[in-house]
């Protein structure tokens, strides 16, 4: 075989595999769509792509993969197993590309003017918080007005240039981007057993008392490695409407209660709290940055954007 043909061999499968992973690609970024808006309706309209395509995607995803990604349902879909790992290898493949774009058409740019942000009190001392301050000493030169609520507020009538949310997002007009999720501990004070049988499995969690937040309902979903996932009901006479409150009601023996894992951690390492039936776990809170859809790619908006997904990915 004369070496012009064995090189034009080399060049056909080099070209072939090329075109294979640029398939593999595109469709690992409508995987993580149909994640994100958590449908394949909601994905072809943000893609505007046809249902149709985004299903043929996902199927050959499936085919590639020999696995199934998705659990798909008249009312909604789950990720398998398989799907959460594929999910977080889109989150860092998606955001290594948007880091790298936006890295060279920002370079030598100064931001200037004003971002207004707006984020819940649950975040006050959160990695977020952190990104936060890391972005103002980035840029000297930009004003930076942070708000921490609870309240919800509409980002177009009060001028707010980026919120971050936690939960899951209603249908609205406004750009998302899903930036990571709250990692929950179900835990309680160590003398709030004394009188009682330690929960052994989460069916024994509606006998003791609870500290509800008030923004959520009192039903958590608990997951475990090997059962399925259980949700449970829980009694309770106090109601609080923050986070901070909630935790430090249950840190002072009132109930037991699900607060962020960074806000109980070193009392957990002190014993001060308790965790309860560890082998399961509460499902965690998919946290999002939503914005006006009319913001620049270069705007401090979209810069912020850039930066507290590579941060927190």
């Amino acid at each position: 075989m004369s070496y012009a043909l064995l090189d034009g061999i080399n060049r056909y499968h080099c070209s072939k595999n090329l075109l294979n992973m640029i398939d593999d690609l595109k469709s690992i970024a409508i995987f993580a769509t149909v994640v994100e808006q958590g449908s394949f309706r909601g994905a072809a309209r943000k893609l505007r792509l046809s249902p149709s395509v985004v299903s043929y995607h996902i199927t050959a995803l499936e085919k590639k993969l020999d696995a199934a990604l998705l659990y798909r349902s008249t009312r909604k879909l789950s990720l398998t197993s398989q799907g959460r790992k594929l999910q977080k290898v889109s989150e860092t493949m998606l955001c290594t590309v948007e880091q790298g774009l936006l890295s060279i058409s920002e370079q030598n740019e100064t931001l200037s003017g004003k971002l207004t942000i707006s984020l819940p009190t649950a975040l006050t001392r959160s990695y977020y918080s952190r990104s936060l301050a890391n972005f103002c000493k980035q840029h000297p030169s930009l004003e930076v007005d942070i708000i921490y609520s609870d309240i919800f507020e509409n980002l177009i009538e009060k001028g707010i240039d980026i919120a971050i949310r936690a939960g899951e997002l209603p249908s609205s007009d406004l750009k998302s981007k899903r930036l990571g999720q709250i990692e929950r501990k179900l835990v309680c004070h160590p003398k709030l057993l004394e009188q009682q049988t330690p929960p052994k499995q989460p069916q024994d969690l509606i006998q003791i008392p609870w500290v509800k937040l008030s923004s959520l309902p009192a039903k958590r979903r608990l997951t475990h490695p090997i059962h399925e996932s259980v949700e449970i009901e829980f009694v309770h006479n106090v109601s609080v409407n923050s986070v901070e409150g909630m935790t430090q009601l249950c840190i002072d023996g009132l109930g037991a209660a699900t607060p962020p894992a960074y806000l109980v951690s070193d009392y957990l390492n002190t014993g001060a709290l308790i965790e309860l039936i560890p082998d399961w776990r509460v499902s965690p809170i998919p946290v999002f940055a939503i914005w006006p859809n009319n913001a620049m790619k270069k705007s401090a908006t979209m810069r912020l954007v850039a930066h507290l997904a590579k941060a927190i990915t």
